[in-house]
């Protein structure tokens, strides 16, 4: 008889109250593994770079939407229990004086409102943040192995220190050789092309061309072969991919290429 008296005695809305609460702990508990989980598969660091980025925004997502549910979860509770407090009980009616109101009949309290106010700032706070990290990302440079590129009388390199992937493009040492990097971009206009390489021999030039036009040349100081420069070069891309070509002059000395970036 007690347990079916405390059943009745529930409100309305606590069995939704507890199923949304497991739910916001799940969710939240996703978000934890999703930012501090381990690479079991021993990924090369720049594509890990890559998946540690999407992860947090995916995670901060997840966050957002846990605090969401449990903001909808404390909605239901409070539905279910009257606004102004608990009923006083008989004893205390009896004490002093007063009747008891009627179900429904209670003034509202402050008690609602602080609680989602409560609840709606942290997730408002959070909104605001995965907004600016995906703003960042978006504008984020794009960056593209040389050793993934197309090439010809050069050959990649693999296990080499400092370099992104541990790989890149070197014995560019000839006037036909060449790598073809294919880059792409969200509309036509002018981007800032990085590169990022290394010359030891000496001061070192390339011949850079898009989607086969005009070459221009890429100049490449000399930094030793122990220490990674960057280079940089405007040039105009069409809408969606492009070519890029870096093949190496005349000149006597040549450039090892990492990768490229698009800004």
């Amino acid at each position: 008889m007690a347990k079916a008296a405390e059943r009745r005695e529930r409100a309305p809305g606590s069995l939704v109250w507890r199923v949304v609460r497991v739910a916001a702990i799940v969710v939240l508990v996703v978000s934890l593994l999703t930012w501090f989980l381990v690479d079991p598969l021993r990924l090369p660091g720049d594509v890990l770079e890559g998946l540690n980025q999407r992860a947090s925004v995916i995670g901060m997502f997840t966050g957002a939407v846990g605090l969401v549910v449990s903001m909808l979860g404390l909605r239901v509770q409070l539905r279910g229990r009257p606004a102004g407090g608990d009923i006083a009980s008989t004893g205390d009616v009896a004490s002093t004086g007063a009747e008891t109101p009627e179900p429904g009949t209670m003034t509202p309290g402050p008690r609602r409102r602080t609680i989602l106010l409560v609840a709606t700032v942290p997730a408002a706070v959070v909104a605001l943040i995965v907004l600016t990290t995906l703003a960042v990302v978006r504008n984020a440079p794009v960056r593209y192995e040389a050793e993934d590129g197309a090439h010809f009388n050069a050959m990649p390199l693999f296990n080499i220190e400092g370099a992104s992937g541990n790989a890149s493009m070197g014995h560019l040492n000839y006037p036909d050789s060449w790598v073809d990097i294919k880059v792409q971009v969200p509309k036509a206009g002018t981007y800032t092309v990085d590169v990022r390489y290394r010359a030891g021999d000496g001061d070192a030039r390339q011949y850079l061309t898009v989607n086969g036009a005009a070459k221009r040349i890429v100049h490449y100081r000399d930094r030793t072969w122990d220490t990674w420069g960057n280079a940089t070069a405007k040039v105009q891309l069409d809408q969606g991919w492009n070519t890029l070509r870096f093949q190496h002059d005349e000149g006597p000395y040549a450039a090892e290429l990492d990768y490229v970036e698009i800004a």
